[in-house]
């Protein structure tokens, strides 16, 4: 089994939707129970996955050899494919704006906080220090049609989230593909197309690798072929 730090970095606003919503945000967005915005594990991995696909369509696309990269499929557990039947797991813990040490302390603190002066702290407003709320309407012929007013609540851009990778019986050929699937993600969350969801992803592999060492590894190797 191996441990690999993950870093996400936020580079516009993100709307990573909860899928709940209330009498004032129409949609919201993923918090935990102290108001701290998180990214999910499963929206991760799902991304992961999307990014990985690419990276199969642009080999593809290349004329580029594929069979030293994995089977998708099984590396996700995806199709018929069970846990049990994989030879390798690929386990994605959900992302938080701290470290692992770091947000059980902040959430320590944001506990006795709310606990100790429940009138001044509150969930609510520890996520709004982190986010602000975005307006949108329909239009026809230039004029807003009637009660097509929405808003979503959006996380500001510059935050970073921290996670892990726990990869159980992996080989190099599984880190190339994850390596080039990080290095390839750069949007998440809904209204991709409307500016939201930038992001930037990096990886730490055992002796201070990332994902540039197995990008340019790569690079070099196929540029002999």
């Amino acid at each position: 089994m191996a441990e690999f730090e993950v870093e996400i970095k936020t580079l516009s606003p993100i709307h990573l939707g909860s899928g709940g919503a209330d009498v004032n945000i129409d949609s919201d967005i993923c918090r935990d129970a102290f108001g701290l915005p998180y990214f999910p594990a499963k929206r991760f991995k799902g991304l992961l996955y999307e990014s990985a696909l690419e990276i199969f369509e642009m080999f593809e696309l290349a004329d580029f050899d594929r069979k030293n990269l994995p089977n998708l499929d099984k590396l996700f557990n995806k199709k018929y494919f069970s846990d049990a039947d994989a030879e390798t797991q690929l386990i994605v813990t959900n992302f938080y704006i701290q470290r692992e040490k770091k947000y059980k302390k902040l959430c320590d603190d944001w506990k006795y906080l709310q606990e100790k002066y429940s009138a001044f702290f509150s969930p609510a407003d520890v996520l709004e220090t982190f986010t602000n709320v975005r307006y949108q309407t329909k239009l026809v012929d230039g004029v807003a049609e009637d009660s097509s007013l929405r808003n979503l609540r959006v996380l500001d851009s510059g935050t970073n989230f921290f996670g892990k990778i726990i990869l159980l019986g992996g080989d190099e050929k599984i880190l190339t593909l994850l390596a080039l699937a990080i290095k390839n993600l750069s949007l998440a969350g809904t209204k991709r197309n409307r500016g939201f969801g930038k992001i930037n992803c990096s990886i730490k592999f055992d002796d201070d690798k990332d994902e540039n060492f197995y990008f340019e590894k790569w690079r070099k190797e196929n540029a002999k072929n």
